[in-house]
């Protein structure tokens, strides 16, 4: 009988004890592709649909071994960050990837909670650890349009898309550019990839709920996963568009908690 080779996806991200993002909602979301999710959790959070009550980071050491305990015994097809907590962990990370000569990177640079939280130390030298350590060996960076902003040091919601996605390009060193929402009409929801070359639009229509509670992590997990499925940048963005939709679409009707809940993961699954 022979073996069966199954696409393997690293989430390093933080936990969310809700269940809605961070590491928990990659590993549901990697479940919704039959693709096999292992994990580095950077930092444990304390959070639910109102505030963020607290963030803990993982030590550097304890980072640094479970990335290399993995490596020890799986190659990852792909890989997405999501919550690094400061800028040593970001640099760590960066190490750590090129250590391993990584292929197939999905940056989420997670600031912010849905709720509003601060999840990140914030500032430049943040912003600063992104640049020159993580972001120039990325395969794709999906940025929402605060944290675009932050890459930026100025607000860009009013800003041209394709201007602000080439500029992002520019400063990141990124090879791809997935600039989310924002710049969309009443009725339809807009991301735009930049691969360098060429601006392509990913429009849907917008759903009208409150259940959006880690979307930015399902989308970059769900963008990893066809990448390690073996397909491009803009065949997995599109897929991972389609799945974030019937999600939310999904999850509409869904009552899991008090406030804004999370995706409905499990759509595809009969």
């Amino acid at each position: 009988m022979t073996d069966t080779r199954q696409p393997i996806v690293l989430s390093i991200a933080g936990s969310d004890n809700t269940g809605g993002a961070g590491i928990q909602a990659d590993i549901k979301t990697c479940c919704a592709y039959k693709v096999y999710a292992a994990t580095v959790i950077t930092g444990v959070t304390a959070q639910n649909s109102h505030k963020v009550f607290g963030v803990e980071p993982v030590s550097l050491s304890m980072i640094s071994q479970q990335i290399d305990s993995i490596f020890e015994v799986m190659r990852p097809d792909a890989v997405k960050t999501g919550m690094l907590p400061s800028p040593e962990i970001i640099r760590l990370v960066a190490e750590k990837l090129r250590q391993y000569d990584v292929r197939n990177i999905v940056v989420d640079p997670v600031m912010v909670a849905t709720n509003g939280g601060e999840l990140v130390k914030t500032g430049n030298q943040t912003i600063e650890a992104f640049v020159d350590h993580l972001l120039p060996i990325a395969d794709i960076v999906t940025p929402n349009i605060s944290e675009a902003s932050e890459f930026f040091g100025e607000n860009v919601r009013n800003m041209d898309a394709e201007a602000v996605c080439r500029r992002l390009k520019e400063i990141t060193g990124a090879k791809s550019v997935l600039l989310k929402g924002g710049h969309s009409s009443a009725d339809a929801a807009s991301d735009y990839l930049f691969d360098g070359t060429s601006l392509t639009e990913f429009s849907s229509q917008r759903i009208v709920t409150d259940n959006t509670h880690g979307t930015g992590c399902t989308l970059s997990s769900a963008i990893a996963c066809s990448l390690a499925m073996g397909k491009d940048i803009k065949e997995a963005v599109a897929e991972a568009k389609e799945f974030i939709s019937k999600a939310i679409c999904s999850a509409s009707n869904l009552k899991i908690m008090e406030g804004p809940g999370p995706l409905d993961f499990f759509v595809n699954i009969e």
